[in-house]
Order: C-alpha cells, then structure tokens, then sequence
C-alpha cells in the first residue's frame, strides 16, 4: 500500500446532498418560527447540525436546538432515499485512487451512523479504509482533530496526506491539521478563497486524478 491518503468530506463534496439539507433546516427552522435564507444556510454549510442550528435560532438552549434538530432530522428519513445522489464522477474517482494504491477515508460532520448508513446504501463504503463522522470525543471542522484522527488510524504523515472538501470549514480544519487542501467547486463555495487559501481547486471531482499521483 501507498504511504499516502486522500480524505474526502461527505456531503457536498462526494455526495449530492446539499439540496435536501438546505430544504430540510428550513423546513425544521420554520415549524420553530426562522426563517433562514438559502445563503445564510449555504454559509454555515460544513458546521455540525447542532452548530448550525443554534447559530440561526441564536440560542444554546439544549432543548431548544433539539427539538428542531428532531424536526430537521424527521424530513431527512422521509426524503434522503429519493433526493440523494452520488455525483456522477465519485465512483470513478474513488476506483481510481484505490487502483493507484492510495489509502482513502472520509471526514464528516454528520454522523457517524449517517455517514455510514449514507455510504452503504450507495455501495461505496468499501472504498474507504476509515469512516469517520462526527462523535463526542473529536472536535468537529473546523478544527483538525478528526483530520489527525483519521491519519493516525490509517498510519500515513500529513505531509503525504490530501483531504478534498467544498467548503470553508473543510479548508481552514485541513489549513489546521497541516494537510493539503483541494477544493471541490460547487455553487455555495465561492466564498472558501477569500477566506482560506486551498492547495488545488478544481472544477470537477475527476480532476482530482489529474494533480495527486
């Protein structure tokens, strides 16, 4: 095996999901009476649930934030089945880069058992030697622990690591963990490079096979 790794966020970066997330904070913040923008929703994107959803109810009320997380939660297992969807270059990618020898996982702020429950219904948790959603003993992005985590499992240096994201949290945790950045361009990323400087930026997933060997 290759001493070397790419990383990858979940959703927005791999999967399609985006769309559906931002449909169901505002259908969870509205029964809570918020009505969040598409681009404040957008700018959060990346955060833990919990975190988004005290930032825009402005409270860090626990009973209050989980009610609407319940809320947000409750539409996503009513629709994610039918509206989520790989990106069409994800499975090539991910092929590809095993072929080559690379050590693949993923870092997320969902869930540990979403991210996974995500991965096995697309049939692409084989891909990765670790899986790595959010949990309570590792801070989430933008910090860098689950980045470091991660690596330390899968035994390879973060000078020979890649963790590739769409957002400016997944570039400041990398920026944090001393790990190279690629970004993903997606229509709510535009404000990542003003912010945070990624090491690559790419137009398409599949460009990725084109500047990591």
């Amino acid at each position: 095996m290759s001493s070397k790794a790419v990383l990858f966020d979940l959703d927005g970066t791999i999967v399609d999901s985006v769309p559906l997330i931002i449909k169901c904070y505002g259908k969870g913040l509205s029964r809570h009476g918020v009505n969040a923008s598409r681009d404040e929703l957008l700018s959060l994107m990346g955060l833990p649930t919990w975190q988004v959803v005290a930032e825009l109810l402005k409270t860090r009320e626990p009973a209050v934030i989980e009610g609407v997380i319940k809320d947000i939660f409750s539409c996503f297992s009513q629709y994610w089945q039918k509206e989520l969807k790989l990106y069409p270059d994800t499975m090539h990618v991910l092929s590809e880069l095993k072929r080559r020898g690379f050590k693949l996982g993923v870092v997320t702020s969902s869930e540990q058992e979403h991210a996974e429950i995500t991965l096995n219904f697309f049939n692409i948790a084989e891909y990765f030697d670790v899986i790595q959603g959010r949990v309570n003993d590792l801070k989430p992005k933008p910090n860098p622990d689950m980045i470091l985590h991660v690596l330390d499992k899968l035994k390879v240096s973060k000078t020979d690591a890649f963790f590739v994201g769409d957002t400016l949290y997944d570039c400041l945790a990398s920026a944090s963990a001393g790990v190279k950045f690629i970004l993903v361009t997606r229509p709510w990323g535009e404000s990542v490079l003003g912010k945070c400087k990624p090491w690559k930026v790419l137009k398409e997933l599949t460009d990725i096979l084109e500047i990591i060997s």
